[in-house]
């Protein structure tokens, strides 16, 4: 292997500091886990209460009306990827508008695929976003406080993992220079993890939250 090779990749390898969508991604994963978990609420109680009182009409309402609020979340979760993840994704096409009335409304956002598709994008955020956090904090997180543990012995973020704090158990001047490297490389490959797992989550929000194929065909 030259060396030209070799520059060529450490460059890429550290470049990823760099560059303005690996913050952008960062920030898609960390409103990943709390979204999640306001839409893991949301579908919860909806859900719940709907499947409860369904013998009622107003059980039936709160079925419908959850299901319809699940475009209004899948429509933030366009708007998100479009902005942090470098997506286009369009809005979908399928819901016909052309019948007035609740009822012929209502019909028209239960049968649109885009609706349903939505709903699949919302159920999987919730674990996206444990995942999401768990790589950030493992990786990421414990990174910046091995490298920066010379300057804040305290720790950055004070992350503590079954019992164990990163920062407040590297004591000797031998464990903080060694901080330093190794808290240098994870970061750099919890960058290159948290850029490739926000490349995988774009794409499943590109297949599910856009127009399908059978749409555009149409």
């Amino acid at each position: 292997m030259s060396d030209a090779t070799i520059g060529s990749r450490l460059a890429d390898a550290v470049g990823v500091v760099a560059e303005r969508q690996t913050y952008r991604n960062l920030l898609y994963l960390f409103l990943a886990f709390p979204l999640g978990m306001i839409y893991y609420l949301i579908l919860s109680l909806g859900f719940t209460f709907g499947v409860v009182l369904s013998v009622f009409v107003v059980g039936l309402g709160v079925l419908l009306g959850t299901v319809i609020g699940v475009r209004f979340l899948a429509s933030l979760e366009r708007s998100l990827a479009n902005r942090l993840l470098g997506t286009a994704i369009a809005d979908p096409d399928d819901v016909d508008r052309t019948d007035e009335g609740i009822v012929a409304t209502a019909k028209a956002y239960l049968t649109a695929s885009s609706t349903w598709r939505g709903l699949g994008f919302v159920v999987l955020k919730f674990p996206v976003g444990l995942l999401s956090f768990v790589l950030l904090v493992t990786f990421v997180g414990v990174g910046v406080e091995l490298l920066f543990n010379s300057v804040l012995p305290g720790g950055v973020f004070s992350i503590e993992i079954n019992g164990w704090e990163v920062g407040q158990n590297i004591e000797s001047t031998t464990e903080r220079a060694l901080a330093v490297p190794a808290g240098a490389v994870l970061t750099l490959l919890g960058l290159h993890i948290s850029n490739a797992f926000a490349d995988a989550t774009a794409a499943i929000a590109s297949s599910l939250l856009g127009p399908s194929d059978t749409d555009s065909a149409e």
